[in-house]
């Protein structure tokens, strides 16, 4: 059996293609299995794709979609949650909560190692929560820490470690100490600031080993290590006998080539180059009767991002002008099936663990809508009648899948307020450090929850 995996916007569905396997999981906790299948593939071996390589490896450090290639098979969490809700423990063999919910100790695994051999400790997880804190490191998750105490005020530079609630004083312990009852916390331990780096061969943020260049230093706690790396091509990934769920695992070998256009990726899978791939929505109406395709939830948004720090956006009308010009209705429509409209910031389906509805069904406000007229008048008022005046903008994006379709539509959608919006496609290695340095006038944006409360998405 084959199958594809998919993200989509708003809460739709991620889809899986792949091919003579059973099934690969995420941070470490699933088993990946094979069976006989087509040319490409071979009982010992899963082959699929990896995202360019953007960022590093440094869970502590640069954050990009190569370091989720790289997690997939390589990292293990303290635990993760099963598709139950229950709670899978993966490096920890058990979590502590104290009455108040504001003290969480975790008990580290006796046989929890790095593949080279040497025990996972508590330093290991202490070693990337230092560095992440380090507004230098350029993680984009560093805020996700500020539940513990001190966190914020070390990244701030109004604290140091020394008042940072994490004590790891015995090797196998850690007990985080936070500022105020968290009750998402535990599912934080799936994110990269959360993962363990190894304290000793794993110090230098960013460094030569976090970009697949000092091979020995780059030791994996996750079901597999990285065995064979051709910078831009492809990576080799094999079995780790020192991941504590070792036994189950059931493939030998993971190949991830490196692929970024779609339609060559499903010609790849079609062929049987690749066994296991992700791909967009132009594959659903294809096999959406077949046992190769498999959904499940995925609480995503796709937004706008505009620069506040700039004129003409620093306006709120502007940007209330902006947004009211776009029929979200049509946006969707144009790309895919298996895309829906959303005026939410926050993922309009994300369930409240409270009550049991959709954020959508419990928001006080109502957003705001299409209102191409009221979009006129606010432009007007921030002194652009008919867009007359507006400077020169360009929209940021980089060319993959739905991007361009979004990008022509904005084209028009905006044309109709008198404005004249370039569009400036940029490669994904270059397009991520260009928006979080501020180099853009509107980009694209999304963001996939990684948490099931509101405030992942604000954050």
């Amino acid at each position: 059996m084959r199958k594809l995996w998919k993200t989509t916007a708003t809460l739709a569905a991620a889809v899986l293609l792949a091919g003579s396997l059973a099934g690969c999981g995420s941070s470490g906790g699933s088993s990946s299995s094979s069976g006989g299948g087509k040319s490409g593939s071979t009982s010992d071996m899963i082959v699929t794709t990896m995202y360019t390589e953007a960022g590093s490896l440094d869970s502590a450090g640069e954050s990009g979609l190569w370091w989720w290639s790289y997690d997939d098979v390589c990292m293990a969490p303290i635990m993760e949650m099963k598709e139950d809700g229950s709670w899978d423990y993966i490096l920890a063999e058990s979590v502590d909560v104290n009455e108040d919910m504001a003290q969480y100790t975790v008990h580290l695994r006796s046989d929890a190692k790095w593949s080279n051999g040497d025990d996972v400790t508590s330093a290991d997880f202490k070693n990337t929560i230092v560095r992440a804190l380090d507004p230098n490191c350029k993680s984009g998750y560093s805020s996700m820490l500020y539940p513990i105490a001190g966190a914020e005020e070390m990244y701030n530079g109004t604290g140091d470690e020394s008042g940072l609630g994490v004590d790891t004083s015995d090797d196998k312990t850690i007990v985080f100490n936070l500022k105020e009852p968290c009750a998402y916390f535990e599912q934080l331990f799936v994110l990269p600031v959360y993962m363990p780096t190894h304290r000793e061969l794993q110090t230098e943020t960013n460094g030569d080993w976090a970009m697949g260049n000092d091979m020995d230093a780059l030791v994996s706690c996750g079901p597999y290590y990285l065995a064979e790396y051709v910078p831009n091509q492809y990576s080799v990934y094999k079995k780790n006998e020192n991941y504590v769920q070792a036994d189950r695992i059931k493939t030998d070998t993971i190949k991830k080539m490196v692929m970024d256009d779609t339609q060559s990726i499903i010609n790849a899978y079609k062929s049987g180059e690749l066994n296991f791939i992700s791909a967009d929505y132009t594959v659903m109406d294809e096999y959406k009767d077949s046992d190769e395709l498999i959904a499940s939830p995925s609480q995503t948004s796709y937004y706008v991002l505009f620069n506040v720090n700039e004129a003409p956006f620093d306006d709120v009308r502007v940007r209330q002008a902006f947004s009211m010009a776009v029929n979200r209705d049509e946006v969707a429509s144009a790309c895919g099936s298996s895309y829906e409209a959303s005026d939410f910031f926050v993922a309009k389906h994300l369930k409240s663990s409270a009550s049991g509805k959709d954020w959508a069904e419990e928001a006080e406000e109502d957003p705001i809508g299409f209102d191409p007229d009221k979009a006129k008048e606010l432009l007007a008022e921030a002194g652009y009648p008919d867009g007359e005046g507006f400077p020169s903008i360009s929209y940021t994006t980089n060319d993959a899948g739905y991007h361009k379709v979004v990008a022509e539509y904005l084209q028009q959608a905006w044309a109709q307020l008198g404005i004249d919006l370039q569009v400036d496609i940029v490669e994904w290695a270059s397009f991520t450090p260009m928006r979080r340095n501020g180099d853009f006038d509107i980009a694209r944006n999304g963001w996939v929850g990684d948490y099931t409360d509101p405030s992942n998405m604000l954050e």
